[in-house]
C-alpha cells in the first residue's frame, strides 16, 4: 500500500456504501531525527489511556519506496494509527505559526524551540466511535509518542495550535476530559478596533460543531478565556444539540446568530441582519 493511502485511507466511492473513516493528524516536532519506537509508544500509551484500553503494534512492513519506515499501531476498539519519521522541519513555518494559538505560550513566555525533524501521526477512527472518544484516544496516543521520542513540540493540525510538550503531557494525564479541550481547540486572540479583545476558537469542526467568537473588555480577557473553554466543552457534552455560532458583544451579553443548514459563518453576517436572540449572564 502506498504511503498516502496508508496515512489517509483510500477514497470512498460515490455510492456511500462504506463508512468513511474519521482521520486525525498531528506532527510531533523533534530535536533530532529518530525513527519511532513502536514498543516504547505502546508502553507509554498505558500511562494516558482509559482503563482497559491497550495499544498494539502491528508487524513492521517493508519500507515505503521513498525510504520512510511507517510504524503501524492499533487499538482493540478498531482504531488504527500510523507514525512515520520525516527527517526535516515542518514545511512553510506552519508549526511555528501555531504557537500563537496554544495556551501553552503563556507559560513563562514559551516559544517554539528549533526542530530538525518531525513525526507524522495519524489516527483513523471507526464509524462507531464518537468524536470525543476519537479525540481522547488520539490525545493519549500523541502523549505516548511525545514520551517515546525527543519531542520539542506537537502541532495539532485540525486545531491549528502548536503545544509545548510538557503542557501537553500534563493535560493528557488529567483524568477529566474538560482540560483536554485546550489541546483540541486552538484560540486566536486579536484586538478589535474599539480596543476590546476578540477570542476565536479553532478546531470545533472536529466535534461537528461551529467555532465560537467572544468579544471581551481588556480587563476581563482572563475570565472570558476560561468561560469560553468551559462552553466549548459543554457544547459536545450536551449532545451536539447546539448548532449556533456564538458571538459575545459585551462581557455580560451573548448574541447567538441563527445558523441555517449550510451556513456556519464564524460571527459574520452573510447578508442583511442577523436574526438573533440575546440574554444576560454575568461573568464570574
Amino acid at each position: 500500500m502506498g504511503l498516502f493511502d496508508r496515512f489517509f485511507g483510500k477514497r470512498k466511492s460515490a455510492s456511500g456504501q462504506e463508512d468513511e473513516p474519521k482521520l486525525n493528524l498531528a506532527f510531533v516536532l523533534l530535536s533530532e531525527p529518530r525513527e519511532p519506537d513502536a514498543m516504547a509508544i505502546a508502553l507509554a500509551y498505558r500511562e494516558f489511556a482509559e482503563p482497559g484500553e491497550e495499544l498494539l503494534f502491528e508487524p513492521e512492513e517493508p519500507r515505503d519506496p521513498a525510504g520512510i519506515q511507517v510504524v503501524a499501531l492499533a487499538l482493540r476498539s478498531g482504531e488504527k494509527s500510523f507514525v512515520a519519521l520525516m527527517p526535516a522541519p515542518v514545511p512553510n513555518g506552519e508549526a511555528d505559526e501555531g504557537v500563537q494559538y496554544s495556551l501553552s505560550r503563556f507559560r513563562n513566555d514559551w516559544d517554539l524551540p528549533k526542530h530538525l525533524a518531525h513525526l507524522v501521526v495519524t489516527f483513523h477512527g471507526t464509524p462507531k466511535s464518537t468524536p470525543i472518544e476519537r479525540l481522547s484516544r488520539f490525545t493519549s496516543l500523541l502523549a505516548a509518542v511525545i514520551k517515546a521520542s525527543p519531542a520539542v513540540d506537537v502541532y495539532w493540525g485540525n486545531s491549528g495550535a502548536t503545544h509545548d510538550p510538557d503542557y501537553f503531557l500534563t493535560i493528557a494525564a488529567e483524568p477529566d476530559l474538560a482540560p483536554k479541550m485546550t489541546l483540541w481547540s486552538g484560540m486566536s486572540m486579536a484586538r478589535e478596533e474599539d480596543g476590546r479583545f476578540s477570542l476565536l476558537s479553532l478546531g470545533m469542526g472536529q466535534l461537528g460543531l461551529p467555532d465560537l467568537l467572544m468579544v471581551a473588555d481588556e480587563d476581563s480577557v482572563g475570565s472570558a478565556l476560561e468561560w469560553m473553554y468551559d462552553l466549548l466543552f459543554m457544547s459536545p457534552s450536551a449532545g451536539n444539540h447546539c448548532r449556533k455560532v456564538t458571538r459575545w458583544e459585551e462581557p455580560r451579553t451573548r448574541v447567538c446568530p441563527c445558523i441555517t443548514s449550510g451556513r456556519r459563518s464564524i460571527g459574520r453576517r452573510r447578508s442583511g441582519e442577523w436574526n438573533c436572540h440575546k440574554y444576560e449572564r454575568p461573568l464570574e
